[in-house]
C-alpha cells in the first residue's frame, strides 16, 4: 500500500477529530453533572409567558391552558398570545381560553422574530416592561411542565439572565419518526447543551422554552429574524459575552410531525439552511471575538462549524473502514502512522459510543427508544434528498400535528400520560 494513500486517511481522521472530541466533552460533562431539586423558598420573579402564534385556533387553547395550569402564584404571571398577521380565529380563542391577546399584523415583516422584537417594544413603551422581571417564550404547539415557572424563578434568581429549558417531543410513540426525533431532541436539545454548561460553555437557545430577563434584554435587545431565529440570537450573546444557562429540569413539549411529506421537508429544510447561513455569518466573527477566552472560542468553533450528524456518522464509518484496511495491510510493520490512526479511531469510536449512550445515562430517556435508531439510515437519507430542494424563500408556517394525538412521553412500565398540562413526565428527567 502506498505511503501517501495512508497518510491522506490520518489527515481526514485528524481533520475531523476535533468534532468527535467536542461530542466526547459533552457527553461525558452531561452525564457526570447531577440533578439539583427545585427550591423550597417560594417565587418572586414577575413572568410574562409569550406565545407567538399564527393561524393556531386548533391548538392554541391547549397551549393556553397549560401555561395557566403552572404551579406559580398567579399574581406574578400572566399568559400573553402575540396573534401574528392571523388569517382565523387564533385571537378569539386564546382570549376565551384566558389568555390576554396582542394581535399584530404586518405584511412586510412575517416572522416569530419580529413578533418578538415588536410585542418587546410595546411592552417597553406602555411601561409594563419595566415591572417585569423576565420573558417567557414558548411555541404555539406546546405543552408547558407545571413546574417550567418556578425553574426559571430559581435561576432568575441565581443571577441567570438568559434561560433555555429542556425542549422535547410531545408525541413521542406516535410512529418510529416521533421515536427517533426524542432521541435526537435529547442530543440537540439535553445532552449537548448539558454538557456545555458543565464545561463552561454557554447554551444555545432552542426557540421554544426560552426566559430572558429583562435586565439582560435590557443590555442585549432582541435582533434576530433569520430562519432560525433563536440559534441566530445565541451567537449575538455569545459574541457579546452573554452566557445562556440550560436548566435540564424545566420541561416544554412540542408535537411532533408523525409522517415525513411536504410539511416535514420544509420545517427540516428551514433549520438546515437556517444553521448554514449562520455558520457562514458568525464563524468569521467567532474566530476574532475578544471577549471570548481561547477555550471557548475554540469550543465555539467547533460547534458553529461541525457537520450534521448524518455527514459525521457517515464520515467515521468510511475513515474507520479504510482505517482498519489500513492497519490490517500493513500489520505487523510498525510506523507512527499506523500507530497515530489507532488513536484517533480509539477516539472517534468512544466518541460515537458515549454520545449515542448519553440520552440514556443523562436525561433519562428510556431504554426503548434505543429501537428507533434503526430507522436512522433512512432519516438520514431523507434528510440528505429534501436538502437538494435549495433555500426556502421566506418563512413558512409548519404544519401542526392534531393536539388530541399528543401525548407525553412516559417512562419504562408507566401508563401514558392522561393530561398533557397536569401529569408529571419520567422519560425527561435529568440524571
Amino acid at each position: 500500500m502506498n505511503a501517501w494513500f495512508v497518510w491522506v486517511v490520518l489527515a481526514l481522521q485528524l481533520a475531523l477529530l476535533p468534532y468527535f472530541l467536542l461530542l466526547l466533552v459533552a457527553a461525558t460533562a452531561a452525564m457526570l453533572t447531577r440533578r439539583r431539586d427545585l427550591p423550597a423558598d417560594e417565587p418572586r420573579s414577575r413572568l410574562l409567558v409569550m406565545i407567538p402564534a399564527h393561524d393556531e385556533e386548533t391548538g392554541i387553547a391547549a397551549t393556553v391552558a397549560s401555561g395557566l395550569a403552572s404551579d406559580y402564584p398567579a399574581g406574578l404571571f400572566e399568559v400573553l398570545v402575540i396573534a401574528d398577521n392571523c388569517t382565523d380565529r387564533t385571537a378569539a380563542v386564546a382570549r376565551s381560553a384566558g389568555a390576554r391577546v396582542i394581535e399584530r399584523s404586518d405584511a412586510s415583516k412575517k416572522s416569530k422574530g419580529y413578533a418578538i422584537e415588536s410585542t418587546i417594544a410595546k411592552l417597553v413603551e406602555s411601561g409594563e416592561f419595566d415591572r417585569l422581571d423576565a420573558l417567557v417564550f414558548v411555541d404555539a404547539d406546546t405543552t408547558i411542565d407545571r413546574d417550567l415557572l418556578r425553574w426559571f424563578d430559581a435561576d432568575l434568581r441565581a443571577g441567570h439572565d438568559w434561560i433555555q429549558c429542556y425542549y422535547t417531543v410531545a408525541n413521542p410513540d406516535e410512529s418510529w419518526r416521533t421515536r427517533l426525533m426524542t432521541y435526537a431532541f435529547a442530543l440537540f436539545n439535553g445532552v449537548m447543551p448539558k454538557g456545555l454548561n458543565a464545561v463552561g460553555i454557554s447554551a444555545g437557545l432552542r426557540g421554544n422554552g426560552m426566559c430572558f430577563s429583562t435586565r439582560g434584554l435590557r443590555r442585549r435587545p432582541w435582533v434576530a429574524y433569520g430562519l432560525v431565529e433563536d440559534m441566530e440570537f445565541s451567537w449575538i450573546l455569545r459574541l457579546s459575552g452573554e452566557s445562556v444557562a440550560f436548566e435540564p429540569a424545566a420541561r416544554v413539549y412540542g408535537a411532533m410531525l408523525g409522517s415525513g411529506g411536504k410539511a416535514a421537508a420544509n420545517q427540516r429544510r428551514r433549520w438546515e439552511f437556517g444553521r448554514k447561513e449562520i455558520r457562514r455569518k458568525y464563524t468569521p466573527q467567532v474566530l476574532r471575538a475578544g471577549r471570548m477566552s481561547l477555550w471557548e472560542r475554540l469550543i465555539s468553533l467547533g460547534e458553529i462549524t461541525m457537520p450534521t450528524m448524518g455527514v459525521l456518522l457517515a464520515s467515521y464509518v468510511i475513515l474507520t473502514t479504510l482505517g482498519a484496511a489500513v492497519i490490517a495491510w500493513t500489520w505487523p510493520i510498525a510506523s507512527t502512522a499506523q500507530s497515530l490512526l489507532l488513536a484517533s479511531m480509539a477516539v472517534m469510536t468512544l466518541a460515537v459510543g458515549l454520545y449515542a449512550l448519553a440520552p440514556f445515562l443523562a436525561m433519562r430517556l428510556p431504554p426503548r427508544y434505543a429501537g428507533s435508531l434503526a430507522r436512522l439510515p433512512v432519516y438520514l437519507a431523507w434528510k440528505a434528498l429534501i436538502s437538494i430542494g435549495g433555500r426556502p424563500a421566506a418563512w413558512i408556517r409548519t404544519e401542526r400535528v392534531p393536539r388530541a394525538k399528543a401525548s407525553r412521553p412516559a417512562a419504562d412500565g408507566e401508563a401514558a400520560a392522561r393530561d398533557p398540562a397536569q401529569d408529571e413526565v419520567h422519560a425527561g428527567d435529568t440524571a
